[in-house]
């Protein structure tokens, strides 16, 4: 089956879908992305069944005949906000063909979503007969945009399960990790002034590893238990995940968030925010983790204090926990979910 992917940013764990869909059903991808930055720190490239080309306005003819030619079966298309794109999907969905839209919002309740769940014909379903969400909170607003149950795919996003399928917690290590863009809406900041009262109240007894970097780099506490690492390429990441502790991620919003999977699928407790979208599928508080309001810092640092006494025993079974969790998100079962649209009519 031949499958056009038209993309914006195209990211490693995507890449990876298509190639254990390809491994396991032998489908072709013809994808269309935007061009990395020329200072992009890695590159995705075309491999055996997956031909990756870049998108560009100017190119919309010759874009055209390459679809053409090739012939698909299904589409999809990563959103609505790609005129092109939009055009070419309601091309061949007025042929018959299966054509699914990628969506990761949650239904927040804006004025902007209740407009687009009025209009939704005009907006997306004239263009596409599918959607398809990564879990929980996509799935009601798809139902909210029109979306009937039979045409709403889940688990649009996956971690690369094969990066981590050696990486585990074999040490009781009292350290939190965050991993991400150190910007506003992940939460560091409040994140960051929970450490500093515990570091002035001396009760900061934890490691803390950031990694990753952004315009509030400058607030990260200055103490001797923490590390800032800027960059870390995406195949080096699942070594850092090894024996690093608890996860946490403090957002004050993730549309999803697939991070967590990967912190997952490496067996770390997880700390994260109720408005994080992976924590509905990948975090059950006490289990796995710990959950709490993205505003409430009081809860925060309740929490933090429960990892500092928290025992090895305790540990280990969110670690396993953690892993158990993990595995329900796969590739196999993203392969399976797109091909059921080979079945569409």
């Amino acid at each position: 089956m031949n499958i056009l992917v038209l993309y914006t940013r195209l990211t490693g764990y995507w890449l990876a879908c298509m190639r254990k869909d390809h491994e396991l059903n032998a489908n072709i991808y013809l994808v269309f992305r935007t061009p990395p930055s020329k200072d992009a720190p890695f590159t995705i490239e075309s491999e055996a069944g997956i031909e990756i080309c870049d998108y560009s306005p100017e190119r919309m003819n010759e874009i055209q005949t390459q679809i053409s030619n090739f012939q698909p079966k299904v589409v999809y298309i990563s959103g609505w906000s790609n005129k092109n794109y939009l055009r070419i999907a309601k091309f061949y969905k007025a042929k018959g063909l299966p054509v699914v839209t990628g969506m990761d919002n949650q239904w927040l309740g804006s004025l902007k979503q209740r407009v687009a769940s009025v209009f939704s014909f005009w907006f997306i379903s004239r263009h596409v007969s599918h959607i398809w969400v990564p879990g929980k909170p996509q799935y009601y607003y798809a139902r909210k945009l029109g979306f009937k149950p039979q045409h709403i795919l889940s688990g649009l996003y996956c971690a690369d399960e094969s990066l981590f399928k050696n990486i585990a917690q074999h040490e009781h290590v009292k350290q939190l990790i965050f991993v991400g863009r150190i910007v506003d809406h992940k939460g560091v900041k409040e994140l960051f002034e929970v450490i500093e009262e515990l570091i002035s109240s001396n009760q900061f007894r934890l490691k803390l590893h950031i990694i990753g970097s952004g315009p509030l780099e400058h607030l990260i506490p200055k103490h001797k238990n923490i590390k800032h690492t800027s960059f870390v390429a995406p195949d080096k990441l699942p070594q850092l995940l090894s024996n690093a502790g608890t996860f946490i991620l403090p957002s004050l919003y993730e549309a999803w968030g697939v991070v967590v999977h990967e912190a997952a699928l490496s067996g770390l407790p997880i700390i994260t925010t109720y408005q994080c979208g992976a924590g509905t599928d990948l975090v059950i508080d006490h289990f796995n983790g710990f959950k709490y309001d993205a505003t409430n810092k009081v809860d925060l640092k309740t929490i933090l204090l429960k990892v500092t006494e928290q025992s090895a025993d305790d540990y280990f079974k969110m670690s396993a926990n953690s892993k158990f969790l993990g595995s329900k998100i796969n590739l196999i079962n993203w392969s399976a979910q797109i091909n059921t649209l080979k079945n569409y009519n």
